[in-house]
């Protein structure tokens, strides 16, 4: 699969409430001193209450993989079982229905599956909007064959990403149709290139490659905390599996909440 490592931003704000402190004690004239207790009523001067701290931003992150399930899958969801980190995983149908013990454990371990296609082939995928709908619907019957059901919300993603020139003429029709059946697309903003090895013109080792690029589209970041990560890595690449928990540290260590698709804002938009 050619995948073009696309920075799709289309994120919102999100920020964590904090309890606002009090406002200052006032003084009531008529009862400050009591002549009877002698007791006074003690006054917290204006200037000695603090404004609220400034909210920090909440930073998010969605962690995808795609184009499983695959041999790898049990030690992606080891990995990330180990961290406390749930994943949405876009799998292929015909990859479900050849390892559907593997897309079982992604649902039993609490995991999010999703839809990248049947068939995974452009031509079949993009051939009209009716043969991508149609993918969809392989898809749901190789998941509720393995999983016993499809997810209530379905996540999906295109193959080669939804501005992929291979979908242009018929683009429309496929996203018209994913809304009336109530499916939300999603693309990505992060990645670690582990399916753009052209992109290696210093002829890294894979890993090396894989970690470099992951850490120089997280720089993206640093200046827009607010803006959520949606980090596209593929299950089916060595080198992605191998420096999975370097990642996983890593965004842990800049303060990332994770969540999956399933609990995107979007869901909670109609029509989106």
């Amino acid at each position: 699969m050619l995948v073009l490592f696309a920075l799709v931003i289309a994120l919102k704000n999100v920020k964590a409430e904090q309890p606002q402190p009090a406002g200052p004690v006032q003084k009531d004239a008529a009862a400050s001193v009591s002549q009877e207790s002698s007791i006074t009523e003690a006054v917290i001067p204006d200037s000695a209450v603090q404004p609220p701290a400034e909210k920090e931003p909440l930073r998010v992150v969605y962690v995808t993989f795609d184009d499983g399930p695959c041999t790898h899958t049990p030690q992606v969801l080891d990995i990330l079982d180990r961290y406390g980190v749930k994943a949405t995983f876009f799998t292929v149908g015909c990859y479900v229905e050849k390892y559907p013990e593997h897309a079982a454990e992604i649902v039993r371990r609490g995991e999010t599956i999703g839809c990248h296609s049947y068939t995974h082939d452009y031509a079949q995928c993009y051939a009209s909007a009716d043969a991508f709908l149609n993918e969809v619907t392989r898809w749901e019957q190789a998941v509720t064959a393995a999983c016993g059901a499809v997810p209530e919300r379905e996540c999906l993603r295109f193959p080669g990403g939804s501005r992929t020139h291979y979908a242009d003429n018929v683009r429309d029709g496929i996203k018209d149709g994913l809304r009336q059946r109530g499916i939300h697309w999603y693309d990505w903003n992060a990645g670690d290139n582990d399916k753009w090895l052209a992109g290696n013109t210093q002829e890294l080792p894979k890993t090396e490659y894989f970690r470099q690029s992951y850490r120089a589209c997280m720089k993206w970041f640093d200046d827009m905390p607010e803006e959520p990560v949606i980090l596209l890595l593929h299950e089916t690449e060595d080198g992605t599996v191998q420096i999975l928990p370097e990642i996983l540290e890593d965004l842990k260590a800049r303060g990332y909440v994770f969540r999956t698709l399933d609990q995107h804002p979007s869901w909670e938009t109609p029509g989106t």
